[in-house]
């Protein structure tokens, strides 16, 4: 047994004091999570729960995770990454505080700002603790960030390179008043941000206190043996996969600009206990924003591998580092800079579902047909007389594919997203509309033995003129059944003004609203 006193604390572990540490990283994780839920402002964050939280070993790699978005975590390991490679982790010192937010550096898009502090031990930083929170407006030329008529990045907000924003526990005096100078939300936006900040010197307390009790050099043998372990277990889970070449491919409704449909395109390989993921032939990158970075293209991979082969693995680091993802350069999965990127969730979705569906024919008893297939953001926004913004960011879901003896489940916010609905009576209280209806969509899965679950409509009358903005998908190109079973219903959004009813587009940008006019959005 390791002793207890946290003055000699030896590296060999028992799996006891494994199994310990191991729930006393995911609580420093969670703790994080917990503060961030209870004291952000914006309802992204503390209603949406649109956040995450980890705790990373001086590579960079997770070790431990709160139970928030798959999509946010492999980004941020290329993002820390990335930062440790500009400013070296033997400079770092208690409460510092690192930031980015781009989406060409590791990052997702740029509402999506991380943050990273060391957790400092005998003046060694022996792990990180790590945020991630979508932020509900960076600047840009449309409300929350969200344009869907961006052509490149510089067009879709602030863009905050790998920096240090806190040093030694001192803010930089220049970073937030530059910030807040160009959103349009600054109280609620900056707000958020010092969540995220103050949530950092949480987790890095909840591992203090297992080093004084462990010592730190048990800890950090802890978290190399945990990586190693989800490492072993997914080759393992791997290597049961039958030889062969899996192919699936799927289609995406456009960019918005040029709305061409786009193709996606996955083969994977079993090479011994390694996958092999490869999205040659998908698409070029487009003009339009729904560009999928790198490192959110290598998240939903993650994620959907790990759905199929083993759910109820540890999801850290080593669980990734059997599987490879290959995705060419230039492609709307992996696109040169300044592409526009904001609406990148539109590809992350369907790498996810044409992932599983490839794995699915390698093992078809844990298949599942593709879902609604999109996180579809809308967003509201106008001005009040003395010029403050007031935003409205909301992301609906709906049904999932049925699968061998199972029916999908109803309007599921799940995958590669994992939101929270947002409450009715917050948006009616936060933003000028009332709620006139919220339900299942009627008859909106797929007919099949096993049929698939119901998206949601949603109907809201304007209190005020407003502008409207959308990402929607599935509109040209409904989720398809599987082995035989028939496909879900397409996604719309009407708008009726004075009796007539109008179809927008799945992808719009400020289209503008009057007092009166109701929205319906069906997925």
């Amino acid at each position: 047994m390791t002793n207890s006193d946290g003055a000699h604390g030896r590296e060999t572990l028992d799996p006891v004091t494994l199994e310990v540490i191991r729930h006393g990283l995911v609580a420093a994780a969670e703790q994080m999570a917990t503060s961030i839920e209870r004291s952000a402002h914006s309802q992204v964050i503390r209603e949406m729960l649109d956040y995450s939280t980890a705790v990373f070993d001086a590579e960079g790699g997770i070790v431990a995770q709160s139970t928030r978005i798959p999509m946010h975590l492999n980004s941020m390991t290329r993002a820390l990454k990335t930062i440790i490679g500009r400013f070296p982790l033997a400079d770092w010192q208690r409460g510092d505080v690192y930031c980015t937010n781009d989406p060409y550096s590791g990052g997702q898009h740029l509402p999506d700002i991380q943050t990273f502090s060391p957790v400092v031990v005998d003046d060694v930083p022996i792990v990180i603790a790590g945020t991630l929170g979508h932020h509900l407006d960076v600047g840009g030329r449309a409300a929350a960030s969200y344009g869907a008529d961006a052509t490149e990045i510089y067009q879709e907000g602030f863009r905050i390179p790998p920096c240090r924003i806190v040093t030694a526990g001192e803010p930089n005096e220049l970073f937030l008043p530059l910030f807040e100078s160009n959103i349009r939300v600054p109280l609620k936006t900056v707000s958020d941000l010092r969540a995220q900040i103050a949530a950092l010197s949480i987790g890095s307390g909840e591992v203090i206190r297992l080093a004084e009790r462990y010592g730190a050099e048990v800890v950090l043998a802890a978290t190399r043996a945990l990586i190693a372990s989800s490492e072993r277990r997914m080759r393992g889970a791997v290597s049961k996969l039958p030889e062969g070449r899996f192919e699936a491919e799927d289609m995406v409704d456009g960019d918005g600009l040029d709305d061409e449909p786009l193709l996606v395109r996955v083969a994977v390989e079993r090479h011994g206990d390694s996958l092999h993921v490869d999205f040659g032939g998908t698409a070029s990158q487009t003009r339009g924003p729904i560009n999928c970075p790198i490192a959110s293209t290598e998240s939903a991979v993650y994620y959907a591998v790990t759905a199929i082969l083993d759910p109820g693995i540890a999801p850290n680091h080593g669980s990734y580092l059997p599987i490879e993802v290959v995705a060419p350069y230039g492609s709307v999965l992996n696109p040169k800079p300044p592409a526009p990127v904001v609406g990148r969730n539109v590809l992350t979705h369907r790498v996810a579902t044409v992932v599983m569906a490839a794995l699915g024919e390698a093992v078809p008893e844990r298949a599942i047909a593709p879902y609604y297939g999109n996180s579809n953001v809308y967003v509201l926004s106008t001005y009040d007389d003395e010029g403050r913004a007031n935003v409205q960011f909301e992301i609906e879901v709906g049904g999932w594919g049925g699968r061998p003896g199972l029916d999908g489940p109803d309007c599921l916010s799940a995958g590669v997203h994992n939101l929270a609905n947002n409450p009715i009576e917050l948006v009616e209280n936060e933003f000028p509309l009332r709620i006139i209806r919220y339900r299942l969509r009627q008859d909106s899965g797929g007919p099949g033995r096993f049929r698939g679950g119901l998206g949601a409509e949603r109907t809201f009358e304007l209190l005020a003129d407003c502008e409207l903005s959308t990402q929607f998908d599935r509109v040209k190109f409904p989720p398809p059944g599987l082995h035989g079973g028939s496909a879900g219903a397409a996604a719309r959004i009407l708008v009726e003004r004075d009796g007539e009813i109008t179809e927008l587009p799945g992808k719009s940008s400020g289209v503008r609203l009057s007092r009166g006019d109701r929205v319906t959005v069906l997925t």
